[in-house]
């Protein structure tokens, strides 16, 4: 299995959509880790806190307010959502990898705060051969580029320069499918994603966040997103 089948595979097994190996479809988005909570079950029963997604977000509750006779029903939902005291959850981190993607997208979250862990590298001799997003009227066009980029290669023989090797990467398109992991924790998760999705950011951008939004809420469904209330509100307001 070469470089291109491989990177195919890790977009599909992330929950995208490859065609021939070459056209992405759908980019993948995974979460591939998470802050493991290692509270000592002494300290949970001693504050009665709840499950393991919330135990976490629970206890610096607690802590901050010093309150530890309050009902846990809705404790942290309250805090999360009616008082949006989300920095009870900056010691949950989540990481995402984001695979079969166009620059922009790439370059969209590298200039926020979102801690990019790495990257698709143009500095080695596998990224010869490259995957590219598009949709069917695309395909023509992206052959006839590949046609292109054969005779510059033609002229540009491989060395095992590193220099010579990113030249020969760099001369195509930014459509080119690019792959990195990134992390935030779950308070910026949820301000940049609140963010992102309800202003004019780029679509392809605007999608990558949306699906994180959605692995977020499977993981911590107590959690109210606004964007889903802009969202709901725009609806109503359209059918009214």
């Amino acid at each position: 299995m070469n470089t291109r089948e491989k990177i195919s595979k890790l977009i599909e097994y992330s929950g995208g959509e490859v065609l021939d190996k070459r056209y992405v479809l759908k980019p993948g988005v995974m979460l591939i880790s998470k802050t493991v909570n290692l509270i000592p079950t002494d300290i949970s029963s001693l504050f009665n806190l709840t499950d393991d997604n919330k135990q976490l977000g629970e206890l610096n509750a607690r802590i901050t307010f010093m309150n530890f006779n309050e009902s846990r029903e809705d404790y942290i939902e309250k805090i999360i959502n009616k008082f949006k005291h989300h920095s009870i959850l900056s010691n949950i981190n989540l990481g995402f990898l984001i695979a079969g993607v166009k620059g922009e997208t790439l370059l969209e979250f590298a200039s926020s705060t979102a801690n990019i862990s790495r990257q698709t590298t143009s500095r080695t001799r596998s990224a010869d051969d490259t995957l590219y997003v598009a949709s069917d009227s695309d395909f023509e066009l992206i052959n006839e580029f590949l046609k292109i980029r054969n005779k510059y290669l033609e002229n540009h023989p491989l060395t095992t320069n590193k220099d010579e090797i990113e030249k020969r990467n760099e001369f195509n398109l930014f459509t080119k499918a690019m792959c990195f992991t990134v992390s935030m924790n779950l308070a910026d998760w949820i301000w940049y994603i609140d963010k992102k999705t309800t202003q004019d950011y780029e679509y392809e951008f605007q999608e990558i966040c949306k699906r994180i939004k959605e692995i977020i809420k499977k993981d911590y469904p107590y959690i109210d997103f606004e964007s889903d209330k802009n969202a709901y509100r725009k609806t109503k307001f359209k059918n009214e």
